[in-house]
């Protein structure tokens, strides 16, 4: 900031008074691009073309499928002190506001209520494309769509003949394996582990991302073209991965939405006999409410779109064999048992 001194010099001079602008106030953000990820429009104001390039690699899959008010992400990026990766951010959140804090130099604040997330990185954070990615962009951009467009659901989802199966379930418990391996049986492939049911719709649509699958290290063991496939950590902190892109396999079937007719969680952990039974729905509003963070407002439509989901029948999947696993969703598909 100028000292009144400074201030008074250049007043006496008649010379411009430049004011500083130490928050980013005013920082121009000449370089603007629109994506649509999961179908919902979000646009992009930056002073680097490096972050629009990571997010035309990120969404350059998706079209606009939904007519909603524009996301606006404005990120600013400086030199920064240092080159190393930031450590992974501490998220929280108070009423319609989300910090998301890697250190003094990267950060994010995300104001839900007015779909509004301001990023300031630094070269280092965005050097690093999978941490930027996982914990920044991608971050800042599903905290918006999961509190005013959609509710989120911890599941997977495939679907067969128009009719789709959410496929829930801790993390671990094969969501990924199944949902893949349905797809190479002849499936329709949405997502992987994060299903996004569309709020103030009649039906049970959800959307999600078809164009990736990831995986834990032991799917290896189901799948041979993830063998000698690079196993990462998610944001280049978080739990070890392979990460699949879909697009080069031509006989998966993809889309980026599909109509719920079952919810099905899974459960290996019980040994004995296979089957398909009745699941409380309690336990699956419960296991739903809990990556909920919305503002009391939106939180009262997410919980009525949860109360739709639960309109479907709930069940639950007992198995070990994987292919048994297959057969006896598509049985549940076709024959409705």
């Amino acid at each position: 900031m100028l000292s009144i001194e400074q201030i008074e010099t250049a007043c006496r001079r008649s010379e411009p008074v430049v004011l500083g602008d130490p928050v980013y106030r005013l920082v121009e953000l000449p370089l603007q691009a629109t994506f649509y990820p999961l179908g919902f429009p979000v646009e992009i104001a930056t002073n680097s073309e490096e972050i629009l390039d990571a997010a035309r690699n990120i969404w350059a899959g998706y079209e606009r499928l939904f007519d909603t008010q524009p996301i606006q992400l404005r990120v600013v990026v400086n030199e920064g002190c240092s080159t190393a990766c930031p450590p992974a951010p501490i998220c929280r959140v108070q009423r319609s506001l989300l910090s998301h804090i890697a250190d003094n130099e990267n950060f994010a604040v995300c104001d839900m209520a007015q779909g509004l997330s301001f990023l300031t990185l630094t070269k280092a954070a965005v050097a690093h494309k999978t941490y930027l990615r996982f914990y920044f962009l991608e971050a800042a951009v599903l905290c918006q769509l999961s509190t005013r467009y959609t509710t989120p659901i911890h599941a997977a989802c495939v679907s067969l003949n128009g009719d789709g199966i959410l496929i829930c379930g801790d993390s671990g418990a094969g969501k990924s394996t199944l949902a893949y391996a349905c797809a190479q049986a002849g499936w329709t492939y949405i997502t992987d582990d994060a299903s996004f049911l569309i709020n103030h719709r009649q039906d049970l649509m959800v959307a999600g991302n078809c164009n990736q699958a990831r995986f834990r290290p032991s799917a290896v063991e189901f799948f041979s073209e993830l063998e000698n496939r690079e196993i990462m950590q998610r944001g280049e902190a978080g739990k070890p991965s392979i990460e699949l892109r879909t697009s080069p396999f031509q006989h998966i079937a993809k889309s980026h939405t599909a109509n719920v007719k079952y919810v099905v969680f899974l459960n290996r952990r019980e040994p004995g006999r296979q089957e398909l039974m009745p699941f409380s729905k309690e336990v699956a509003r419960y296991f739903m409410h809990q990556p909920l963070f919305s503002p009391p407002d939106l939180m009262e439509i997410q919980t009525e779109a949860i109360e739709r989901l639960l309109t479907a029948e709930v069940l639950k999947l007992r198995y070990q064999d994987l292919d048994w696993g297959v057969e006896r969703l598509t049985r549940l598909i076709t024959m409705g048992s």
